[in-house]
């Protein structure tokens, strides 16, 4: 990996892992530098800037616009919102260009990213454990770098891409050595920890959606061998946690998740989602321009808290660049079938981006969860456009 990282060039590799990790919250001030570094590559651009990028670019710079009337999170934020989406769209394009779209390298880079971007809350959630154990039933808990309460539902998105860990390893990755696989497996363990201390029902259930979608894509495509030993391996793994872990909710470790599971109408109504989604189409309509929170809060969707802020130009841009990436996303797949294994880690990315989409508010304090997808998003790209179609 390191040659790798000395092809793309390690300024650019630093930055964009230090944006990831996020110490201090310095990533607000690396987000300047990183579209500052892609600005000045002008060969690159002139090649590089597409249809995808217009869409994103006319979203954020809508967003950011009428964003900027009411800036709550603050001035700074206006800036981050026009800019760091197309940087990063355009950074995850020049990664895969300078790796000239190795799908094997992608998957470790992409691996190797999504365990940094889990680091700090796994340090967050994991000292709580260390020091109050999981007999608390508070779920928001304070960031390990600066000490501020983050919400449990922004924590548990650093832990989405962690939550693929299974799925991922379903097909052989080439340049993944056992201790690799093995440290994936004890971390995600570690993350899994984590979650249920939060409980998010979100997480748990992406680990376990995307391990079926894994199971359905992969196994047709790989030896009946390794299926064969995937399966004793998963029978020995849930035959062992049956008999040696209690599952009872008056458990101590499962108080949190507990807590949120005893409120059916809750679960069954998705948080209270499915109406403020169904609200959210009728303002469409009667508030083009967006309203105030202060109307029934979040909508719980990327979408359409996109429209509560920037109305209907900034929803519209965006639905069209989401449908132009999950197009990109089937196109990419579709290229190198004998690539399963990438192919395997863009489909479950994709599904467990927009897992989360689906369910949270995004840009309102996970903004840094959408960077990463627009810098996944380029990575697509830039590999379908790199790679003929094979029948």
């Amino acid at each position: 990996m390191l040659k790798a990282i000395r092809k793309i060039g390690v300024p650019f590799v630093a930055l964009f892992f230090i944006y990831l990790l996020n110490p201090y919250g310095l990533n607000i001030y690396v987000g300047y530098l990183i579209a500052a570094l892609i600005l000045l590559q002008r060969d690159f651009l002139v090649k590089n800037v597409d249809v995808g990028f217009w869409l994103l670019f006319m979203f954020s710079v809508i967003y950011a616009a009428f964003f900027s009337f009411d800036p709550k999170a603050g001035n700074q934020y206006i800036v981050i919102y026009a800019v760091v989406p197309g940087a990063f769209y355009l950074l995850g394009k020049f990664f895969t260009g300078k790796l000239k779209s190795n799908p094997v390298n992608l998957v470790i880079l992409l691996l190797i990213s999504a365990v940094i971007f889990s680091i700090s809350a796994v340090l967050s959630v994991f000292t709580d454990i260390l020091q109050n154990g999981y007999n608390i039933v508070e779920r928001n808990l304070p960031n390990y770098w600066t000490g501020n309460i983050v919400p449990a539902t922004i924590m548990g998105s650093y832990f989405t891409l962690i939550m693929t860990v299974p799925a991922l390893l379903v097909p052989k990755i080439k340049k993944l050595p056992i201790i690799g696989r093995i440290f994936l497996l004890v971390y995600y363990v570690i993350a899994m920890a984590c979650i249920l201390r939060i409980g998010s029902r979100t997480q748990i259930s992406i680990s376990l959606i995307t391990l079926l979608v894994s199971l359905f894509y992969v196994m047709p495509r790989q030896s009946f061998r390794r299926n064969l030993f995937m399966f004793l391996l998963f029978f020995l793994g849930t035959f062992y946690m049956i008999n040696t872990v209690s599952f009872d909710l008056d458990q101590d470790w499962l108080s949190a998740f507990a807590n949120r599971m005893e409120d059916s109408q809750d679960f069954t109504s998705g948080g209270g989602r499915t109406d403020r989604w169904i609200k959210s189409m009728e303002y469409l309509f009667t508030k083009p321009l967006g309203w105030s929170e202060h109307e029934f809060g979040h909508a719980h969707n990327l979408w359409f808290d996109v429209l509560r802020i920037g109305g209907f130009l900034s929803f519209f841009c965006l639905i069209f660049f989401t449908t132009h990436a999950y197009l990109a996303v089937f196109k990419a797949i579709k290229k190198k079938k004998e690539a399963y294994a990438f192919n395997n880690q863009i489909m479950i990315y994709t599904l467990a981006f927009s897992l989360v989409f689906m369910v949270e508010p995004i840009l309102e304090g996970m903004f840094d969860f959408f960077a990463f997808f627009c810098f996944f998003i380029g990575v697509v790209k830039k590999y379908s456009a790199d790679n003929p179609v094979i029948a």
